[in-house]
């Protein structure tokens, strides 16, 4: 049986490390196969608390060659009033635009953490992204 026959939906997981305030850095995974992603929540290992100067964005993007910009998911600045708290999903807003939620077998799906001022310390945690092989 060939893994685009398997029904139903599947989580992958990507893990985010601990990152220092300041720091830069996320996780990624690259697909073995077609896949149509059908949803995505973001779990932290702790509590975050926004800052209005000194925060960390998370961004979600298809970074294969061609495809580098492809902005599946809505970023989440943790600036001011923006909380989470841990082991909560953070249900993220998924791209509009169909052909965004369909990335080819060898495309490398990455979660980016990025820095405003002198950051925020990102608690790490799990990204779920769910979806069909297709």
């Amino acid at each position: 049986m060939l893994v685009k026959e398997l029904r139903g939906n599947f989580l992958v997981p990507i893990s985010v490390p601990n990152i220092a305030a300041g720091g830069a850095g996320g996780g990624s995974v690259a697909l073995p196969n077609n896949f149509q992603i059908v949803s995505a929540s973001m779990v932290w290992g702790a509590a975050i608390t926004g800052a209005a100067t000194n925060f960390f964005t998370i961004s979600f993007f298809n970074r294969v060659a061609g495809a580098g910009t492809v902005q599946w998911a809505t970023a989440i600045a943790y600036s001011n009033a923006v909380n989470a708290a841990k082991a909560t999903p953070v249900v993220l807003t998924l791209s509009s635009t169909a052909s965004e939620l369909q990335p080819a077998a060898g495309d490398v799906l990455s979660v980016e953490i990025t820095t405003s001022g002198t950051g925020l310390i990102c608690p790490g945690g799990t990204l779920q992204l769910t979806g069909r092989w297709r």
